[in-house]
């Protein structure tokens, strides 16, 4: 369990564990680089500058006051590691000032402008300050009646008192500065009107889930949770691209056993692209693309030797909606399984869990100190975590226990698996052995039984893994199932939903623009609000368990169809439809 205690410096976040305590520590560079506060106002201008960047590029949460507090330096830190600028412990320091101005231009270069703003006002034209006065002359002296030609061929709708100057001697240069006063006055008039066309009545639907219908057995689901009035319409079933190396007789023989629709007429194309790439495309060219998958695929994202944290790139989805009141009663476990001893790595499984970790704390009111976040747990872990046994107790158990009315959620990405009788399915530890998986594994029954148990108001278990025999670098298209157990509960609890990446052995896919697991991306961003919309959600500013699965399975099974050519398609279980997140701000994309 994770606790942030007080301390007197800044707490640079890489000195806590995120599976160990708290470490104060104060970075090297503080400091030196600080630059001295001349005067506080300056000081205080700057530092709120700096904290309306930080939550431009969606660092910083807390209030633009204008002092240095640990939100602040917190920001600062996953800034400056993000940018390339870890020797600058310092925000003010030049080097991070100068990447603010790049990356923020107009939030930093706003700061000097009231000051510069207010000073033109009386150096371009002294004259017409006083209107009061101006306007007392007009009414006692008349004006020409060939002066207010040409004001009236610039604008019909001016004041009276703008023709005042015209009443003076020096005619000709006074026409012309009130021209441009009268143009000048008259330019704010005309911005309202493009502000009043920019209110749309009814906002668009969310971008491409593509049109309003989804697949019949998502509507099912959505309308087992909501009843009838779910009016989303079923979409006809898409087709894969027939795997290459493959005669009639087997592909006739996947169809008839599996239902794949093989597609017969459309443009194919080698590799990948991402989702939207391939939707702009097939818009512009009125066609179909299909990507075509080789006779073994090498799993898409694996050894591309990109390490970048793709955590914070993720908060593109959900930074711009209103992040929920923080909440006590959230208790969260999150285990991250990348690095096992003696099985390939969980290519993912390190961003997933950071990006998880990010997104409830940051977004959904978990506070860090009710997060159990564990990576590479061993056999040992999970059994002190979750109990041995069914009917045991763990350490979930107790934390739940002090809080009531607890809402927990349980996080997996890592590797899982199916013994050889397919009679049971597993969460594979680090230490686990290849192919003993009774002896080393931990059995997913026994995960939910002691969940059961819990004295929890509600349970959700999300789980990004796959449960094959092999855990290869490749994938056979198009990715059938190849066991018969499913790794969600036979029969539904009342209170335990569960929500899994792949279905009976299939192979998890890698979502490319972030660098984590397809289901986690689309289950971040339908929590984040996406659920909530049409034709998915019913827009009641919820999203409960329905609406987050429907969403994310009908995008998971898109974008793996019409990105990789391959089937993916995540499962479900719920004896319930508790909500997961309030008072979304829903927004389409």
């Amino acid at each position: 369990m994770t606790a942030f205690a007080p301390v007197a410096e800044p707490l640079d976040p890489a000195a806590r564990p995120l599976n160990g305590p708290v470490i104060a520590v104060v970075t090297p560079e503080t400091g030196a680089e600080r630059a001295p506060p001349a005067a506080p106002t300056a000081r205080a201008e700057a530092i709120s500058r700096v904290q309306r960047c930080f939550a431009q590029l969606g660092y910083y949460k807390g209030p633009i006051d204008g002092k240095a507090n640990d939100d602040t330096w917190t920001a600062h830190w996953y800034f400056k590691n993000d940018h390339g600028l870890k020797a600058y412990g310092d925000f003010l320091a030049d080097a991070v000032q100068k990447k603010l101005r790049e990356l923020c231009k107009e939030e930093v270069a706003a700061a000097p402008e009231p000051e510069s703003a207010a000073e033109p006002e009386p150096a371009t034209e002294p004259e017409p300050v006083t209107e009061p006065e101006a306007a007392q002359a007009a009414e006692s002296e008349p004006a020409p009646a060939a002066a207010p030609e040409p004001l009236q061929a610039t604008e019909p709708q001016t004041q009276a008192a703008e023709p005042e100057p015209l009443a003076e001697p020096m005619a000709e240069p006074d026409v012309q500065t009130n021209e441009e006063q009268v143009t000048v006055a008259l330019a704010p008039a005309a911005e309202p009107q493009p502000a009043a066309e920019e209110e749309p009545v009814e906002p668009p639907p969310l971008a491409r889930i593509d049109t309003d219908c989804l697949p019949e057995d998502l509507i099912g689901h959505l309308r087992a949770a909501h009843g009838d009035s779910v009016r989303a319409r079923a979409c006809t079933p898409g087709c894969l691209p027939s795997p290459a190396g493959l005669s009639q007789a087997q592909l006739d023989d996947l169809q008839a056993r599996f239902g794949v629709a093989w597609c017969r007429d459309c443009v194919q194309i080698e590799g990948h692209l991402s989702l939207p790439d391939i939707w702009r495309i097939e818009g512009a060219g009125d066609f179909e693309l299909c990507a075509m998958p080789p006779r073994h695929l090498p799993r898409p994202g694996i050894g591309n030797g990109n390490v970048a944290k793709s955590f914070t790139r993720i908060r593109e989805l959900y930074r711009e909606q209103t992040p929920a009141a923080e909440d006590q009663a959230l208790i969260a476990v999150i285990i991250g399984n990348g690095t096992y001893d003696k099985l390939p790595p969980a290519e993912t499984a390190a961003n997933d869990a950071g990006a998880m970790y990010f997104f409830l704390t940051e977004h959904l009111g978990h506070r860090q100190d009710n997060i159990i976040d564990v990576r590479n747990a061993r056999k040992a872990d999970l059994e002190r975590l979750f109990g041995p046994v069914p009917g045991s107790d763990g350490e979930l158990a107790r934390l739940v226990r002090a809080q009531p009315n607890a809402k927990v959620i349980v996080y997996y990405s890592g590797h899982g698996g199916t013994n050889s009788d397919h009679s049971e399915t597993y969460l594979l530890p680090a230490d686990a052995e290849p192919y003993r998986e009774e002896l080393s594994g931990y059995p997913l029954s026994t995960l939910y039984a002691n969940l059961a148990a819990l004295k929890a108001k509600s349970v959700l278990v999300l789980l990004e893994s796959e449960y094959g025999r092999d855990h290869g670098a490749y994938v056979l298209p198009p990715n059938l199932p190849e066991t018969t157990n499913s790794a969600v509960p036979q029969a539904p609890y009342t209170n335990v939903t569960v929500l899994s990446a792949t279905d009976r052995g299939q192979r998890k896919l890698i979502d490319t623009s972030y660098d984590v697991g397809l289901f986690t991306r689309y289950l971040i961003e339908g929590l984040a609000g996406a659920a909530d919309l049409y034709p998915v959600g019913n827009g009641d500013g919820m999203v409960d368990s329905a609406e987050s699965f429907v969403y994310a399975a009908a995008m998971v099974r898109l974008a793996a169809r019409k990105t990789f050519g391959l089937l993916q398609q995540p499962v479900y279980s719920s004896g319930a439809t508790p909500v997961l997140s309030g008072a979304v701000a829903a927004k389409p994309n």
